[in-house]
């Protein structure tokens, strides 16, 4: 088994913390050292048989010790990882039993990818993506480094998506659009144009905010 740190202990953390012991469950492979967070007491409420053992600005790498971003905000996780790797971090890419990813779907470094997730043909996900539980990602699409999708968020085919992309539970988009960096599509939305970098688009159709 191979000794892991989970990067941040809010509640997504924990979510990938569960998600490795089902990985775990199936076939022994990561050893959990514990979490890293800047807040010592994050996990003083909840009883998950780890500790908070390091602050992130603290922490140094060990020999053949990995590590897997637990924090959801893509602005954060684009401040946070060049400061891990400038210390010598590795990141660990995570995928759920039950997630399927095609062939030929080519994913970055340290994606995370929650069950029943399904990554269709030809995909091209960036580096630390994170896909909550039961999103689709069709054909040929192009996700955008940093980006983080809500469970049963639904991507069409040859969607183009940019940087640090936030998709809400239960959005999705027309097939062939392009989401610009740093946009936001909010949760049940549907997008069925051109969303334009920096903006937050909500409703069905999806508008500016």
């Amino acid at each position: 088994m191979k000794d892991l740190v989970i990067v941040g202990a809010s509640g997504f953390g924990r979510e990938i913390l569960h998600m490795i012991e089902e990985i775990n469950a199936v076939e022994p492979t990561w050893n959990v050292l514990g979490f890293l967070d800047d807040n010592p007491h994050a996990l003083d409420r909840f009883q998950l048989g780890y500790q908070v053992i390091d602050s992130i600005s603290g922490w140094k790498p060990s020999r053949g010790e990995a590590c897997v971003l637990g924090i959801a905000d893509p602005k954060t996780k684009e401040r946070i990882v060049p400061v891990l790797k400038q210390k010598g971090a590795h990141f660990e890419t995570i995928i759920a039993p039950t997630a399927s990813v095609a062939a030929g779907s080519k994913l970055g470094e340290g994606v995370v990818i929650f069950g029943y997730t399904g990554i269709s043909v030809n995909v091209t996900v960036g580096d630390f993506v994170f896909f909550n539980a039961m999103v689709g990602i069709g054909h040929d699409a192009v996700i955008g480094d940093y980006c983080t999708f809500g469970p049963k968020a639904c991507i069409s085919g040859y969607t183009v998506m940019g940087r640090c992309v936030n998709i809400g539970a239960l959005a999705s988009t027309y097939p062939g659009i392009i989401v610009g960096d740093y946009a936001t599509i909010g949760m049940n939305s549907a997008a069925i144009r051109r969303v334009k970098a920096n903006t937050t688009v909500i409703g069905v159709p999806a508008k500016i905010m």
